[in-house]
């Protein structure tokens, strides 16, 4: 078959390697003029990990992987670093049987292009509307503010902001007294989360809401020194990570999610993937990892598919991905209100945290990890 993907981020390009692995002819057209991933690193979790086996790209990505430290199971922390939920991350690994890897995004998206043959990306071609496409299945991963959802689904009430800016960064080098997982602030709601890498960095994100803390300042350089400045009074390791970070790679955007889920993930002979299909805040680090599950099934439900049999082949993604991905959207929705707490609401949360045993919550994490990609 003939397969256009619209969008050369990391999900249509995921999208591309598991139609041209399928055996079809892919084409991807992307509206840059220049093809760029911008943002900073991005944390895959085990299913992304597994999703990304199956598109014979998960050796490399295992290869970044860092080993778990004595103190990483405290995936949440008070602001001083003292553990909220722990879980036990070496048994996630072997139960669900892929690691976690933190890549630079830039890293990741040159890993997909080198799985796919010249000349099939095509840039600086703008698509309108993805329905009139010449091809026997188009696929849509052009982003959260999807054109091609809009046309497919015109009375869904699409994307909504969530109201908290979200600063991400990777810093040069790992402090000597560096904690990893994400911290909570309990005062403001604010939230600051370090994931080490391979190569001997750490990315950092720190979320803030500006009708509680106040406007950012807009120039790059006074913007960390406030970033820092609201962060003082964290553990130390957080604060020298923000500092050592050159102000011109801290990227800032407003996180969002689709108001409601979708009912289908296709209409006809075109499917959406990513955040075309389930843009969601990114409290679980599920937004990218769901696309390349999206694009793992792809793979699987493509095999044997033909033109007459496309339309057959893309309904049976969208029921193997819509009940997946709607739990992962109401878990992400209910993370997002419950860590941005603050106030009395916040210790109560805090107070809740640390009772969870953690066995449960190292049993709960595995299940949300689990992905069978064929």
């Amino acid at each position: 078959m003939d397969i256009t993907i619209v969008g050369a981020g990391p999900g249509g390009l995921a999208a591309a390697v598991a139609a041209h692995r399928s055996g079809h002819t892919v084409t991807v057209l992307e509206r840059a003029p220049e093809l760029r991933e911008t943002g900073a690193g991005i944390g895959l979790m085990p299913n992304a990990v597994l999703a990304l086996d199956r598109l014979g790209l998960g050796a490399a990505v295992r290869a970044q992987a860092t080993p778990p430290h004595a103190d990483s199971g405290a995936g949440i922390r008070d602001r001083w670093g003292r553990a909220l939920l722990a879980t036990d991350q070496t048994r996630v690994v072997v139960r669900t049987g892929a690691p976690y890897a933190v890549v630079p995004r830039t890293w990741l998206h040159r890993l997909l292009q080198s799985a796919l043959p010249a000349g099939v990306i095509r840039t600086g071609i703008p698509v309108e509307d993805a329905t009139r496409l010449d091809a026997d299945v188009v696929i849509a991963a052009d982003g959260a503010r999807s054109a091609t959802r809009s046309r497919l689904f015109p009375d869904h009430p699409g994307l909504v902001g969530s109201g908290e800016l979200a600063a991400r960064a990777i810093a040069p080098y790992v402090p000597a007294d560096a904690l990893f997982g994400e911290f909570l602030d309990h005062r403001t709601g604010e939230r600051t989360g370090a994931l080490e890498m391979a190569d001997g960095r750490v990315y950092w994100y720190a979320t803030w809401r500006e009708p509680i803390v106040g406007p950012a300042p807009t120039e790059p350089g006074e913007r960390l020194s406030w970033l820092a400045e609201r962060r003082a009074d964290w553990h130390p390791a957080l604060v020298e990570m923000i500092k050592a970070t050159p102000a011109d790679g801290v990227h800032i955007t407003e996180t969002a999610q689709l108001a409601t889920p979708l009912p289908a993930f296709h209409k006809g002979r075109i499917a959406l993937l990513g955040d075309a299909a389930h843009a969601m805040t990114p409290d679980l680090g599920q937004g990218g990892c769901q696309a390349f599950e999206d694009a793992a099934i792809l793979q699987s439900v493509l095999a044997d598919a033909t033109a007459a049999t496309a339309e057959a082949a893309l309904a049976r993604y969208s029921r193997l991905r819509v009940p997946r991905v709607t739990e992962i959207l109401g878990a992400a929705r209910s993370a997002h209100r419950v860590l941005g707490l603050r106030g009395v609401r916040g210790r109560v949360r805090d107070m809740l945290l640390r009772a969870v045993p953690r066995s449960a919550a190292t049993r709960t994490l595995a299940r949300q990890l689990r992905f069978d990609p064929v």
